[in-house]
Order: C-alpha cells, then sequence, then structure tokens
C-alpha cells in the first residue's frame, strides 16, 4: 500500500509521502514507551525551537566538523551559526519532524513513506549512520537538559528508540534515492 503525496496523521499533514518501495515495520516502541513519548514531549512541544536550537548548540560544540555538512554554516563561528536564521529555521524544521514522529506513533506506514522521502531529500549531503547517532545522542541530552528529573531511564530509552527508527527508516530513504540516481 502506498502514501499519496499529502497524508494528514492525527492533524498534522506529512507531505511528500509518495512511498513505493519501502519496507514498512511498525514503530518498536510499547503501548507504557509511546505514553512516556507523548507525556514528555507535551513538555517540551510548547518550546520546541528551543529545543532544536539547544540540540544543534551541543552538535556543533562536540562536533564542529559536522558544520560543513551544512552549507548555511560552513566556515562561520559557533556564536554567528546561533544566532543565525538559518539555525532557527532548520531548528525549526527538525522539530516538526519530532513533532510528526510523536503524532505518528500509531500510524508507522505513513510516518515510515514521510521519514523515507526526508531521507532522499538529505542525499546530496551525504549524511551517514554516524551523523544520525551523534545527532541521536544530542537529541537524548537535549530532552535530559530540558526536562530534568522528568527524563527518567525510560523516557530515554523510548525516546531513544523512537530515534533508532527514525534513523533507520531516512537511511533507508536515503539508499532508495541512492539506488535511483
Amino acid at each position: 500500500m502506498g502514501c499519496g503525496a499529502s497524508v494528514a496523521v492525527n492533524g498534522h499533514v506529512l507531505s511528500g509521502t509518495s512511498c513505493t518501495s519501502v519496507a514498512f515495520q511498525p514503530i518498536p516502541l510499547s503501548e507504557e514507551q509511546k505514553k512516556l513519548i507523548y507525556q514528555t514531549w507535551s513538555l517540551v512541544e510548547p518550546v520546541k525551537v528551543a529545543a532544536g536550537r539547544k540540540l544543534f548548540a551541543r552538535l556543533f560544540e562536540l562536533n564542529p566538523n559536522l558544520q560543513s555538512t551544512f552549507p548555511a554554516f560552513k566556515g562561520l563561528e559557533l556564536k554567528d551559526i546561533l544566532n543565525s536564521r538559518s539555525l532557527y529555521l532548520h531548528a525549526k524544521r527538525v522539530m516538526n519532524a519530532m513533532e510528526n514522529a510523536v503524532s505518528s506513533l500509531n500510524d508507522s506506514e505513513t510516518f515510515t513513506c514521510y521519514l523515507a522521502n526526508l531521507g532522499d531529500r538529505h542525499l546530496p549531503w551525504n549524511i551517514q549512520r554516524q551523523h544520525f547517532d551523534i545527532v541521536g545522542e544530542c537529541l537524548l541530552w537535549t530532552l535530559q537538559d530540558m526536562l530534568g528529573p522528568a527524563c527518567t531511564t525510560d523516557v530515554a530509552q523510548a525516546w531513544a528508540e523512537l530515534f533508532g527508527y527514525i534513523t533507520e527508516s531516512m537511511l533507508s530513504g536515503i539508499d532508495r534515492a541512492k539506488a535511483n540516481r
């Protein structure tokens, strides 16, 4: 079953979701893990852009070489990146994708399509698994920093599982894009 060009999931529109060759896997989360993600996202969502900026600040502080992966950030000082409109917009897009993830926890087919196409769009930047691993670590750090004691071991594990699913789905999209070159 394929996905249309634009699909709504729980009131959110996941656009660009044309899928024909993506293997669908259920999102590997228990109902309890989904509940933890919903609960903690409700705390992060009101400040999601700030969370995204914090994530990228951490990413570039620990891995300054990754700045060159982003054309808008090449050759800039970290302070200039952190104050740039480009970072604001990219952080907003990333956190909107995380919101889509939360909204799609019970619709893995639509979400897999969305992620595969998102991976496809990342092909020009030669994104590799290790990049996802680093971003995942920074996401967990950001959640721990922002949620404080609400970020229990179980919460962190649930978000790690979700991000692992996001990673695999986006990498499938990147592989699909490479095969169609």
